[in-house]
């Protein structure tokens, strides 16, 4: 049983979590922490006590769940590296050095960086790798992303891990791939890859049609995390 607590609770992704996360027999939601102000602290979401101070309740868990944002990402890091606890870190849009400092988190707290957790999309990266080495020589690579109107990063960091798995796979600098990003209405989560050859193209899809399967794939990279020493995971350590 690994004891977890979940940022955000009235998040778009957050909340998804913990409906879920409640009903796995391996998962503990000790508490959900919300900003503070807000007129649902102290109450239950999903029979889950809602704090608005993480320091306060941290200890009580071996692993923070954080799909808040990027800014308050970096002080949920900072809280967890504190109190030396693991962490899950499932936003995006990170500045280059905002990545380096999660990077250096890893060498001290167990720590699970994704953003995308659905199994099937993570299933897709090693997919994408077989095409890249046996097709980038000769095509041209382009990736789509579209996500709702909201969304602010762009690419998306899926777009951006499908790129580097495609570019390390292959041997090739990422700016040989190109990024397309679509912003519109609610559409949770759409990634095309093309592989455009000569006379012939290959597409690969992933589309979502809600964001409960991300939401799924979370827990299993919260079961994945129980008992885990220091160092940086990924979905890929999770698919194995």
């Amino acid at each position: 049983m690994i004891k977890v607590i979940i940022t955000a609770p009235k998040g778009k992704m957050d909340s998804l979590i913990l409906e879920e996360a409640v009903k796995c027999k391996n998962i503990e939601v000790i508490g959900a922490i919300g900003p503070k102000g807000r007129d649902y602290i102290g109450t239950e979401i999903c029979g889950v006590m809602v704090y608005d101070d993480l320091d306060v309740v941290i200890d009580q868990c071996d692993l923070v769940v954080d799909f808040s944002g990027a800014d308050i990402a970096m002080d949920v890091l900072d809280i967890c590296l504190a109190h030396n606890k693991a962490l899950l870190e499932g936003s995006t849009g990170f500045t280059e050095e905002q990545n380096k400092q999660i990077d250096e988190a890893s060498k001290k707290i167990p720590l699970l960086k994704a953003a995308n957790t659905s199994f099937m999309v993570n299933v897709l990266m090693r997919i994408l790798a077989f095409a890249a080495k046996n097709l980038a020589s000769t095509c041209e690579i382009e990736i789509m992303d579209i996500h709702d109107k909201n969304k602010l990063d762009a690419p998306s960091g899926t777009a951006l891990e499908m790129g580097e798995a495609i570019a390390y796979a292959a041997g090739i600098d990422m700016s040989k791939i190109e990024f397309h990003s679509g912003r519109m209405g609610d559409s949770p989560s759409t990634h095309i890859i093309y592989f455009g050859g000569i006379d012939e193209r290959i597409e690969i899809r992933h589309e979502s049609y809600t964001g409960r399967c991300f939401a799924i794939g979370a827990c299993r990279a919260i079961e994945f995390m129980e008992g885990k020493g220091i160092g940086m995971y990924t979905m890929e350590d999770v698919v194995k």
